[in-house]
């Protein structure tokens, strides 16, 4: 599993210092000579901006033969600049089956001056996370004195790793540079490991002993996402690697995923089966329909509306979910606790399901490295064969041929048949025993998310524009706004729609908003609200400059810097804009920008503006197609978001009769 070391402490460069050995400063305990060693090695040259680096990140992972294993950690950094202060910090986690076997941390102020740091000077702390009521995760934090530019901070720990983990990420890359990192894993002489690299090459290890291996990395480039507009999360993009280690034979190629499946579907099976009360439940639900969405529609709604995500994860309750009757009788559980719900209610309608273990940040998983990392579990709903329904469009094929419905019953406002955006297009394991694999998440069609807003304004001769907006959400565009209008009060609401209106009008009062079939996930959300915006038109002796297009903009933040890293368009969609504008009583239109058409294959981009005697009429549609694009086509995405943003700063020009 990926270690809960929480990465960065921090390294700095600024001059040339020489740290001495490790019996200066005899009133205190020595500094270990790694440390030393570590601070005293050359560091090639870094941009002036680098705010720390990693000088060593070291790892030692050693398994005895009855299986349990202990893995000692060592990193050293360096704070280079004032920003890197918030490297500084060391947070080493363990929990109730991760055993803390013991800590210490030391540092180097700039000046030179050693310290090692006391047990009164190491804070504990607990795991804080949305929706968890309780997790026994708990971590030593440390913030050592001296951590200034040119101060280097110090931590070796040893933990003891739960009895059910077999499986360990070294995780070499972040968002500082790191000077040398190193992995070593120790086995009894007659088990068995193999690895998986992502995101950097394959290094060959060195023989550390009669069934030890050693890697190493060296001057290992940050992950830099700064000014990186649309990047992918950071995590998805490091170089990492993975050891899975067991005393028995390990699998081949697609049966490394199988073996990953087969283990979760050992560990969470059970916890579907529930008593009577759950049948009776999902039967009611399903209100004996024989029509294979209306059964799932309406179980789907229960788990959406009914059960809280509240999380309760001690030891394996990380990885195993609570038995389906608890959650039913609690009326709470986690992503994996609603989805093995979920399952248990299918179940006994008549409907197989069963769980896909995946990440959020898109990319995290990958095809490439077998792992069973990851951050949250959703379901998979085998759909019959021969059934079709338009509505269920996040649909996988499985290499067995069977069809499987993506769902997530964490995401309380994606209707089922669709999928979150941040799920789309990533991977995730699908749990089905022998015939477990890695599954590609499907990325729906633009039309499955769409955004319409029709509006029709009345403008005044001293440039005040008065109107309503009819905005209608469908799919998981309307997923942050039916929370909006469901979880938070009236206040919240209003607030929402302010802070939007404040990106295209610098003076404005919303008059009123209302919304229809917030709740109705079925049913297109639709928002109404009305708004009057002084000074909108501009006054130029006797002409008015207006803008066209009244609110909303499609443009996104870019740069001319270099593009190293993918870009994640976020989401495929449509969004639809139609507004008419009512001319002032004595204007006439005397000029109006010019169509404007581009289209560069991952996305589209339509707006015209017409006129009659009476108003002016602005219409576009922007249409994205794909979710992720290779950095060489930033060109690309530039013209577009060029053309976009000079398209919405149009002016139409009116002129007085």
């Amino acid at each position: 599993m990926t270690p809960y070391l929480k990465y960065f402490c921090l390294v700095l460069a600024i001059g040339v210092l020489t740290f001495g050995s490790s019996a200066a400063f005899a009133g205190n305990p020595p500094l270990p000579e790694w440390m030393l060693a570590a601070a005293n090695a050359k560091l090639p040259a870094y941009a002036p901006d680098t705010k720390a680096v990693v000088l060593l990140d070291e790892i030692v992972l050693t398994v005895n033969l009855e299986g349990k294993a202990v893995e000692r950690q060592r990193k050293v950094v360096k704070i280079l600049r004032p920003q890197g202060r918030e490297f500084a910090d060391v947070v080493v986690w363990f929990s109730k089956d991760k055993k803390l076997n013991s800590f210490h941390a030391w540092s180097i102020g700039a000046d030179g001056h050693q310290f090692t740091v006391k047990d009164d000077q190491v804070e504990e702390v607990g795991a804080e996370e949305a929706g968890i009521l309780y997790a026994d995760d708990r971590a030593k934090v440390v913030r050592a004195p001296g951590a200034d530019p040119g101060g280097i901070v110090a931590y070796e720990c040893e933990l003891q790793l739960p009895s059910y983990q077999t499986e360990e990420l070294w995780e070499f890359q972040g968002p500082i540079p790191v000077a040398k990192s190193t992995f070593q894993v120790e086995l009894p002489p007659s088990w068995h490991s193999y690895t998986a690299w992502l995101h950097h090459d394959q290094v060959v290890p060195a023989q550390a002993g009669e069934n030890a291996q050693r890697w190493e990395v060296e001057n290992v480039p940050a992950i830099d996402l700064q000014d990186e507009w649309m990047a992918p999360a950071a995590e998805a993009l490091s170089g990492r690697m993975v050891v899975h280690y067991s005393p028995q034979a390990l699998p081949e190629g697609d049966a490394r995923w199988a073996a990953i499946g087969t283990w979760y579907d050992d560990l969470a099976s059970s916890k579907t089966d529930g008593p009577a009360e759950i049948a009776t439940k999902a039967r009611g639900l399903a209100a004996g329909s024989a029509d294979f969405t209306a059964k799932i529609q309406n179980v789907a709604a229960f788990m959406q509306r009914e059960i809280r995500y509240v999380g309760i994860e001690i030891g394996i309750g990380g990885d195993q979910p609570h038995a389906a009757i608890d959650i039913f009788r609690n009326r709470y559980g986690d992503c994996k606790d609603k989805a093995t719900l979920l399952i248990s209610m299918l179940n006994a309608v008549g409907v197989r399901a069963t769980w896909v273990l995946v990440d959020t940040r898109r990319g995290f998983v990958d095809p490439a490295m077998p792992s069973s990392a990851g951050n949250h579990a959703i379901s998979a709903i085998e759909i019959p064969p021969g059934y079709d329904d338009p509505r269920l469009q996040a649909v996988v094929k499985a290499r067995s041929g069977k069809r499987f419905l993506i769902f997530d019953p964490t995401s309380t406002y994606t209707p089922i048949g669709l999928l979150p955006e941040y799920l789309q297009g990533g991977y995730g394991i699908l749990v089905d025993g022998k015939q477990s694999q890695v599954i590609l998440l499907p990325t729906l069609k633009p039309d499955q998310d769409v955004v319409e807003r029709k509006a029709t304004f009345d403008l005044a001769e001293d440039g005040t524009l008065k109107g309503a907006v009819t905005e209608e959400r469908f799919g998981t565009a309307s997923r942050n706004l039916r929370h909006i209008y469901n979880a938070l009060g009236e206040k919240k609401q209003h607030e929402e729609i302010e802070r939007r209106l404040k990106d295209d009008f610098s003076s404005f009062t919303l008059d009123s908003e209302a919304a229809k079939n917030a709740r109705d996930l079925d049913q297109n959300l639709i928002l109404n609200y009305a708004l009057t915006a002084k000074m909108y038109a501009k006054q130029a002796g006797d002409m008015l400059l207006v803008r066209p297009r009244v609110l909303g903009s499609d443009a996104v933040p870019f740069n001319n810097k270099p593009r190293i890293y993918p870009i994640d368009m976020e989401a495929t969609g449509v969004w639809r804009d139609s507004y008419d504008v009512n001319l002032p009583a004595g204007y006439t239109v005397d000029d109006l920008p010019n169509p404007v058409n581009i289209d560069v294959g991952f996305a589209t981009y339509h707006s015209e503006v017409k006129a009659d005697d009476k108003a002016l009429h602005y219409k576009r549609e922007y249409v994205v197609k794909e979710l992720q694009l290779q950095p060489e086509r930033y060109g690309e995405l530039r013209k577009l978001e060029g053309t976009i943003r000079a398209d919405e700063e149009n002016s139409a020009v009116l002129k007085r009769k």
